[in-house]
């Protein structure tokens, strides 16, 4: 939750889409690469807690769906997908930590199943970003 917080509150004039780690590889081919393990399909299923939260406070959170007012709005949804994936990121790294503080096989099936239940939306945030800055880049000219 403290994660998720840190991210809402993180200034976006200092993300960079394009920077090292958020930058689209050649080989992912702007998110195709992630159709062959049948994202379409699943994309849509996976639980995402920004729903919850904007059903809770609906101005803490940008709107998601697009449409022709929606547009302009394109590259902070882009920056929006960067901090998803980063908060993601950071949610899996920590949670290795109980490795740490308790050895043992337990700890480790918790941080197994704590990372991959965060993998997905990393994944998920990987194919948008893409689709979306293409999206943007059509709607620019």
């Amino acid at each position: 939750m403290l994660v998720f917080i840190l991210g809402r509150v993180f200034p976006r004039k200092w993300i960079n889409p394009d920077a090292f780690y958020f930058r689209a590889w050649k080989w992912k081919n702007n998110g195709k690469a992630y159709e062959k393990i049948y994202i379409k399909k699943w994309k849509t299923k996976w639980p995402d807690f920004s729903n919850i939260i904007t059903k809770i406070f609906p101005k803490f959170m940008p709107k998601k769906r697009l449409d022709m007012s929606a547009v302009e709005k394109l590259p902070i949804l882009i920056k929006e997908c960067c901090v998803a994936e980063a908060t993601h990121a950071i949610c899996f790294v920590l949670g290795f930590i109980p490795i740490i503080i308790w050895p043992g096989v337990a700890s480790a099936v918790l941080a197994v199943l704590w990372g991959l239940t965060h993998i997905p939306p990393i994944i998920i945030q990987r194919y948008n970003r893409p689709r979306f800055k293409t999206m943007l880049k059509r709607v620019s000219k």
